[in-house]
């Protein structure tokens, strides 16, 4: 735990919560509060603080002087102007004048201020001075003894460069200074000192709370938002009918997925073969032929330049996605290969059966290899941790030490899983064993970090049959980088653009629900057989596909991109003047 971590005061006062609310009456407002119940002095300094921001400063003067109150006190002025500055014994002086708890914060407060003093002295080249710090200083607050430690290690760096890169931290003349206020400002009561741009961090939250929200958001009406008026989105921008229906597998088709680009769709069949599909003409370009048993699993390159495929077999396939030549051939497997899926540096993939699970490299080598089944797997973005399953089991694997590092458990047998973009939560599919007729089931969608159940989604049918589900909802900009265990704060642009769950049923149907609040937005129909199942499209928020016991993969998508395609269609069958 880092030591600003240890304490944070609430952004309210109990006076202001209690008097909100978005049905107050305006005859029921005092004078202290607004017609909608928001304190007014708090409402006057949030004006305040956004005039000057906007180089208003008259405005807020004026405004200051009529409300009778000030933005912040002249203490607390020339507290953010001394750690700006650096002028570390004023900040601590004036540190135990803001309010601070002198027991269990204040202590913190000044850990963090002298870290700062001791790293800018180190910095500069003041190494005995900054070593008076270490000792005189830091020490005796007996805070964060580890950090102290690591602090003394920085002590035997070459210079300025090797320090700020050994403490991940960009100097004096960086934005430390800012970073630090930014961490005492969470010891400080936000009456005593507003935080930064608090009116517009208001708005941005009620911006993001309506868009979560919203049914049918389309991520393509991701631009600049009014406040004029509420975020709305009709159903415009989900998709409700099949653009195309590739066909081309002569049994089912069990597994379907887009490369990273957004251009091809990969299909794995019963038929033995893997098809590679050209999303923008939507004509086989490539069909690999070489496996003696069904292919029940695929998996693209980050560069797109490799397909790894597995079946029932028992073997592993590595095809150049150029040429639609076999460029490997893997056959440590004693198990039919269940699931797939690429590391993130592109040379290396890890396989899994019923029994076993590898760790391959591009050039042919066996780099791990795990005594554990897994009937689907997944990598997070950073490539750090890998998640599979096996019975009722979900398996967390550093791929960093290759150990265990959490297992939850769910109720009934997993089938399939998806892992969201943010690396955080994880779709998981199940089904009663025995399963002899399919049956009403839920959708979980597990928070990996809390290490529970997060959201159900009910109404498909599953039975006998791997059913995978997928999110989606939107595309466009990378999945983030951070780990699934990570302490940063989530990427809530990521987590907007997969507004969606979807899942295939065995009774022939496509399921779409909302992600946050559960409801079911759409059923999709057209299938005359199990969707066993669905990949949304990387880049395109309107599309997704889906593989059906059929032999048929549909592309789904909205009546203006069916359009675009019959304009396609009619261009290329026009016959040359």
């Amino acid at each position: 735990m880092t030591p600003e971590s240890e304490h944070k005061h609430d952004t309210g006062t109990s006076s202001s919560m209690s008097n909100r609310g978005n049905g107050a009456d305006p005859a029921m407002a005092s004078p202290n509060t607004t017609a909608l119940g928001f304190n007014r002095v708090e409402l006057a300094r949030l004006m305040i603080q956004s005039l000057k921001a906007l180089g208003y400063k008259h405005s807020a003067q004026t405004l200051a002087a009529e409300a009778g109150c000030e933005l912040e006190s002249q203490a607390v002025t020339q507290f953010r102007e001394c750690v700006l500055s650096g002028a570390w014994d004023t900040v601590e002086q004036l540190s135990e004048h803001l309010d601070i708890d002198p027991v269990n914060c204040l202590p913190t407060v000044k850990f963090l201020i002298r870290e700062q003093k001791f790293l800018e002295l180190l910095e500069s080249g003041h190494i005995k001075s900054a070593l008076v710090v270490l000792r005189s200083e830091l020490t005796p607050l007996n805070k964060n003894m580890e950090r102290v430690h690591t602090l003394t290690s920085f002590m035997m760096t070459s210079g300025a460069d090797d320090l700020r890169e050994r403490a991940e931290w960009d100097g004096a003349e960086g934005t430390s200074r800012q970073k630090l206020l930014a961490s005492l400002q969470k010891f400080i009561s936000p009456a005593v000192m507003v935080p930064e741009h608090r009116l517009e961090t208001l708005l941005k939250q009620a911006n993001e709370q309506q868009i979560k929200n919203c049914f049918y958001h389309d991520s393509r009406n991701d631009a600049p938002y009014s406040l004029y008026s509420d975020h709305v989105c009709d159903k415009v921008g989900v998709p409700s009918i099949t653009r195309q229906v590739l066909e081309g597998h002569t049994n089912e088709v069990w597994y379907i997925s887009f490369s990273h680009d957004g251009k091809y769709l990969a299909s794995t069949s019963v038929d033995f073969r893997v098809i590679i599909w050209d999303l923008e003409t939507f004509e086989a370009v490539h069909t690999l032929q070489g496996h003696t048993g069904s292919v029940s699993c695929c998996s693209w390159s980050p560069d797109d330049s490799l397909l790894v495929t597995g079946g029932f077999d028992k073997s592993v396939k590595l095809w150049d996605t150029q040429t639609g030549t076999l460029k490997k051939n893997y056959v440590e497997h004693t198990d039919i290969v269940t699931c797939l899926g690429w590391l993130p540096d592109g040379n290396r993939f890890i396989s899994a059966s019923e029994k076993r699970m590898f760790m391959m490299g591009t050039s042919g080598d066996v780099l791990h290899s795990w005594n554990m089944p897994a009937r689907d797997l997944a990598i997070t973005t950073d490539g750090r941790t890998l998640v599979t399953t096996s019975n009722t089991n979900i398996r967390l694997i550093s791929l960093v030490d290759m150990t265990e590092i959490g297992r939850y458990e769910e109720m009934d047998d997993i089938t399939a899983i998806s892992l969201s973009r943010d690396n955080r939560h994880l779709l998981v599919n199940t089904t009663v064993n025995p399963a002899h007729l399919p049956m009403h089931r839920e959708v979980h969608m597990w928070d990996l970090r809390e290490g529970k159940i997060k959201r159900k989604y009910s109404g498909y049918q599953q039975g006998r049959f791997v059913i995978r589900p997928c999110f989606g909802g939107g595309g466009g900009g990378s999945p983030t980088r951070k780990g699934l265990l990570s302490d940063d704060e989530l990427d809530e642009s990521v987590h907007h653009k997969e507004r969606f769950v979807v899942s295939g049923s065995e009774d022939s149907k496509i399921h779409l629900w909302h992600r946050d609040n559960g409801h079911l937005v759409q059923n999709f129909e057209g299938h005359t057989k199990a969707v066993t199942c669905v990949a949304w499209h990387p880049t395109n928020p309107t599309m997704f596909a889906s593989a059906s016991d059929d032999h048929t993969i549909r592309i789904w998508g909205t009546p203006e991109d069916a359009e675009r395609d019959m304009e396609r269609t009619r261009d290329v069958d026009m016959p040359a003047i």
